[in-house]
């Protein structure tokens, strides 16, 4: 009687144990699932935007590139550009590429810079073309809302006149129609616009700065500086950065 005892207390006993174990087992890979990367990039349909600048696939691309080497999935998060940096500092989304911290200002961590860029100025052919930034001192340009320009900003201080438009095309269209001589882009974009057809010849174009940009990390998100730089390294070696760019 008694071994018949010692035996029911030993598997009660047991029983709290064996139960708590499974539970963990079942649970581990639920544990383990891959955080999804909150992905977060400009709307691509700001208005005034045509159908050819919408048609840039690099955003998209390069998330994608970076959640392979990170083995995680990712989701888009389309915002506008105002947006964007409020939904990083809040943890709302992971990530943000394409941008430095001169541009993009606030709360965040940073990626080495590995996208290059340039700001060019672009003159209309009804003036001469700027030789430099100082030649345009007091004069309107067209600018994009809510983007910054250090470089101009530094430069000419209170002689930098912005004519703000909500996107880059409605900009180039007041361009187009002589409400000013010039207006600040990304060499990139100029090269896609005038490809197009969106961007007639006969302009100049002044390149005020040549950089690298990175990706902007939220310090409260799921991403870790380290671990982005890893994949960066990783695109960079492959050579796939080098067919990323190409869709810009």
């Amino acid at each position: 009687m008694n071994e018949i005892k010692r035996v029911i207390a030993i598997t009660l006993l047991a029983i709290p144990w064996a139960a708590a174990a499974l539970a963990a087992t079942l649970a581990a890979p639920l544990d383990r699932a891959p955080v999804t990367i909150r992905y977060i990039h400009k709307v691509e349909d700001a208005p005034g935007e045509t159908v050819v600048s919408r048609r840039s696939g690099f955003q998209e691309a390069l998330g994608a590139a970076l959640a392979r080497q990170l083995k995680r999935p990712v989701r888009f998060m389309p915002l506008p550009r105002k947006r964007m940096m409020g939904a990083l500092e809040a943890a709302e989304g992971d990530i943000v590429c394409g941008y430095s911290p001169a541009w993009f200002k606030g709360k965040v961590d940073w990626t080495l810079p590995f996208i290059p860029t340039s700001e060019v100025l672009i003159a209309s052919r009804r003036v001469p073309p700027p030789a430099t930034l100082e030649d345009i001192r007091g004069k309107t340009v067209g600018t994009v809302l809510g983007f910054q320009y250090p470089q101009v900003q530094g430069r000419l201080g209170d002689g930098f006149v912005r004519d703000d438009a909500p996107s880059l095309e409605l900009t180039l269209r007041k361009w187009q129609g002589g409400r000013f001589d010039y207006f600040l882009a990304t060499g990139v974009t100029v090269e896609r616009q005038f490809a197009s057809g969106e961007l007639d010849a006969g302009f100049s174009q002044l390149v005020i700065s040549e950089e690298r940009t990175g990706c902007a990390l939220a310090r409260k998100g799921t991403l870790r500086v380290a671990d982005v730089n890893a994949a960066i390294d990783a695109i960079e070696k492959s050579g796939e950065l080098k067919r990323l760019l190409r869709l810009r």
